[in-house]
């Protein structure tokens, strides 16, 4: 009975493992867009992969009207869950700037489009 236990543990984790990787997506999103918003941006940004190599890119975002940033969505153009990993740094929803960091995995380009909405 118990190496039932132990294959049921193991099936488990491995099932979880599976979820969290299903549902990484390299697509982020700071702030909500609400319908009196403004279209500031949409841009794709698009680097080639580096063979063995990561690479981080820095994108930022200047409002210069005073304008808040409302939202900030980034999507990933892959689809196929291998963009970058995307952590804002500074700024952001409230701010009149956003300065967000990508990091692509080894041997991947980025391809990615920003969405940005002010009030």
């Amino acid at each position: 009975m118990c190496h039932g236990n132990k294959m049921k543990s193991i099936v488990l984790i491995c099932l979880l493992f599976a979820a969290i990787k299903a549902s990484h997506s390299a697509s982020s999103t700071w702030g909500v867009r609400n319908v009196t918003d403004t279209l500031f941006l949409n841009e794709n940004v698009f680097y080639p992969a580096k063979p063995r190599q990561a690479q981080i890119v820095y994108y930022d975002i200047y409002q210069n009207n005073n304008r808040a940033i409302s939202a900030i969505y980034l999507q990933d153009q892959f689809k196929n869950s291998t963009g970058p990993t995307n952590t804002l740094v500074s700024g952001g929803p409230g701010y009149t700037y956003a300065s967000v960091q990508l990091t692509t995995f080894t041997s991947i380009g980025l391809n990615v489009t920003f969405v940005v909405y002010v009030k």
